[in-house]
């Protein structure tokens, strides 16, 4: 039976959903090894590139618009999910760059992401995260007002900013975006399919292991731990090269990555923060199809912060920056004119 080229990435979905969960597994794993390293699609074109020492961790920032620093421009900051990096919001930049020409727009590739790359397991924690974008903050003179954007693990990385920056840097934050975020901690959330204890014992003698070893583990923390299910994550009818495009950014992680992390997540939540997030503007944005953080956790971030406005984009998965961008980009498009009124 014919079909036009454009039917091709569905047709691959579908061929892939009929897969065992371990053909899934070793075909998602292929196509990050076939497309790791590549940046296209992904960020391009950037104003300014470089690194900030935070503390021996040499952390790699992207910075777009013709802004100086310590100037009053709005700064849009971008934290990425965990076995993600920076480029996962490739989608927002060039929206924002065509959108609103005259803010400034910083991402960082958090510990253990991305062009930062590799670091101590111990090092990998969400507060860790955290002290990386506050690093890239003050580096980068950004002491205008703040939007915030996390998600996933980049979620927390925001909340436990939001918890322990100082005052003056609190108070210039106009408004946050929470995307697919947890704000407690994952085993308290009853998922037994990402956090089995088989995993969690093997997690901690992973790095030690043989090669062989260790590419087996890496290949069950794959599919168990984090939303990097490359083939099966993306819920709506998406282009067929971002998908590829996800696979390289996982395959691209450092085992240390996965075992580092992994510890964190269990214990690390972010109650705390809600009482610093009054009177913040802001949204939490959950797929309606999300395996990976569940909605409940989406309802649970907007007890604790009233001001925020819950969306949940229908049919959409984990992966809304990449699989809903426009949910994703409308919101800071609302937050920016907002925060511009004020300005005036």
């Amino acid at each position: 039976m014919a079909f036009a080229p454009h039917d091709l990435p569905q047709l691959l979905r579908s061929w892939v959903m009929r897969l065992s969960p371990g053909g899934r597994r070793r075909l998602a794993l292929k196509l990050g090894e076939l497309h790791s390293g590549t940046r296209e699609p992904g960020l391009t074109g950037m104003d300014r590139v470089g690194t900030v020492d935070n503390d021996g961790v040499l952390v790699h920032w992207y910075e777009y618009g013709d802004v100086r620093a310590h100037d009053s421009a709005v700064t849009i900051v971008f934290v990425h999910g965990f076995t993600l990096a920076a480029e996962s919001f490739y989608l927002q930049v060039n929206h924002l760059r065509e959108k609103w020409p005259g803010a400034r727009i910083l991402l960082l590739d958090v510990r253990g992401h991305g062009q930062t790359g590799k670091v101590d397991p111990a090092l990998c924690t969400v507060e860790g995260a955290a002290d990386d974008t506050l690093a890239v903050l003050r580096a980068r003179g950004a002491e205008g007002p703040l939007i915030l954007v996390g998600h996933s693990l980049g979620g927390l990385v925001v909340l436990n900013l939001v918890r322990r920056c100082p005052d003056i840097l609190r108070g210039n934050i106009a408004g946050i975006v929470l995307v697919a975020t947890s704000i407690e901690a994952l085993s308290d959330q009853g998922l037994p399919q990402i956090l089995a204890s088989p995993v969690a014992d093997q997690v901690y003698n992973a790095v030690e292991s043989s090669p062989q070893e260790a590419r087996k583990f890496k290949e069950q923390a794959a599919l168990i731990l984090a939303p990097t299910l490359a083939v099966t994550v993306f819920h709506r009818k998406t282009d067929y090269r971002i998908i590829e495009f996800h696979a390289a950014m996982i395959h691209e992680t450092p085992l240390e990555t996965f075992v580092g992390f992994f510890g964190d997540l269990q214990e690390h939540d972010e109650l705390a923060a809600g009482e610093h997030l009054q009177g913040i503007p802001g949204y939490v944005i959950a797929g309606d199809k999300d395996d990976v953080t569940p909605i409940s956790q989406a309802e649970r971030l907007i007890e604790v912060w009233p001001e925020a406005w819950l969306q949940i984009p229908r049919h959409a998965g984990h992966m809304v920056p990449l699989e809903a961008p426009e949910v994703l980009n409308a919101a800071i498009d609302r937050l920016m004119i907002r925060t511009l009124k004020q300005i005036d």
